[in-house]
């Protein structure tokens, strides 16, 4: 299965926060992922809250964002690093609080999300559901097999028998004779 990854570094700087999420948008592009405007919207948002976690809360001049996609099982990781050992923590914020939701926002949006502790600092993530992507051209010639083998699979849990030829690449039962 392939799993496409970037990984850039930043400064920690407020100025950082819509570089890093305009990076992790047109990366996903680059890897012909199409967004949904829900999708693009969480996609922001969640990196925006990362980042702009990291910014206020570490101590180290540098951090490091790493993405993740895997457009077979629709989801993208969106990944934080920085230099501060303090987990984040849920605060609850007051009606006229202009901070104190990020974390509320990435519950929402996210399908998981946590922090751990590394050697260096702690890793803050979060996995985003993709929207469903269309067969391209380019997928339908690089794996006809496959093709051929998931339209089968859909025949079989339909609870027909699909016929077998004895030359079906992939084929692991014998043919079925035509009735």
């Amino acid at each position: 299965m392939v799993v496409h990854s970037h990984v850039f570094f930043l400064t920690r700087d407020p100025v950082s926060v819509p570089v890093a999420r305009r990076k992790v948008r047109s990366r996903v592009a680059s890897w012909g992922v199409l967004l949904d405007e829900d999708t693009r919207l969480a996609l922001d948002t969640v990196t925006s809250e990362l980042v702009t976690n990291a910014v206020r809360h570490s101590d180290r001049p540098m951090l490091t964002v790493a993405v993740y996609v895997s457009v077979p099982l629709r989801r993208a990781l969106v990944e934080v690093y920085d230099g501060s050992t303090a987990l984040p923590r849920r605060r609850r914020a007051g009606t006229d609080a202009e901070s104190g939701r990020g974390l509320e926002l990435v519950e929402c949006l996210a399908l998981a999300h946590g922090a751990e502790r590394t050697e260096q600092g702690k890793r803050v993530w979060a996995e985003l559901a993709l929207p469903e992507q269309p067969v391209t051209r380019r997928q339908i010639l690089a794996g006809p097999r496959r093709a051929v083998q998931a339209a089968l699979n859909a025949l079989e849990r339909r609870g027909r028998t699909p016929i077998r030829a004895p030359h079906c690449p992939g084929s692991t039962r014998p043919a079925v004779p035509a009735r």
